[in-house]
């Protein structure tokens, strides 16, 4: 027997926000684009958005600076959802913006918005569990964790002077030894 897992009627996209800008996300970091992300008809490949946002994630997740996580504890994608709304095209720096939209007990809900010349050409939801590296299951987020993600939540939304602005031309606290080790 086959099941279908569909409801029916099939429930409509829910609308795209008429403006999206780079101001609705309060920590950014660029990446260049590089011909070796075209594909066949001259644009940016459509896997090269998710890099992009991983690349903005990790930087935000592994800065142990600031965000204290154990050291037996990782995070995982669990999800990401990615909307395409223009094409991006080599040569180019895209700016990625992102927020934290809701910390769970375990879990981060992610919004990120890729920006090209200060149009927005993509903008992804993504969802994070901290897992312990051993048993491979979700862990609780450590109260250090959640009072430091709290930080990021509300301190750098409403405080413009404490805006985060990522470059990777600066080493990150511990993220650049802890990849160079």
């Amino acid at each position: 027997m086959i099941r279908s897992y569909l409801r029916w009627p099939i429930q409509p996209v829910r609308a795209l926000s008429s403006h999206i800008d780079l101001v609705d996300y309060p920590i950014r970091t660029h990446e260049k684009l590089r011909f070796a992300d075209t594909d066949r008809n001259g644009h940016i490949s459509n896997a090269v958005f998710a890099v992009c946002c991983q690349n903005a994630r990790m930087e935000l997740l592994y800065d142990r600076g600031r965000l204290p996580i154990p050291a037996e504890a990782q995070f995982v994608l669990v999800r990401l959802e990615l909307e395409f709304l223009g094409e991006m095209y080599w040569p180019g720096i895209v700016e990625i913006g992102t927020r934290l939209d809701r910390i769970g007990r375990s879990s981060l809900a992610i919004a990120q918005g890729l920006f090209l010349q200060d149009r927005c050409v993509a903008r992804a939801h993504s969802t994070v569990v901290l897992i312990h590296q051993s048993t491979r299951r979700s862990m609780p987020l450590p109260q250090q964790t959640i009072v430091a993600l709290q930080s990021i939540a509300e301190g750098l939304a409403s405080a413009p002077d404490v805006t985060t602005v990522l470059r990777h031309e600066q080493p990150l606290n511990g993220l650049q030894k802890q990849f160079t080790e």
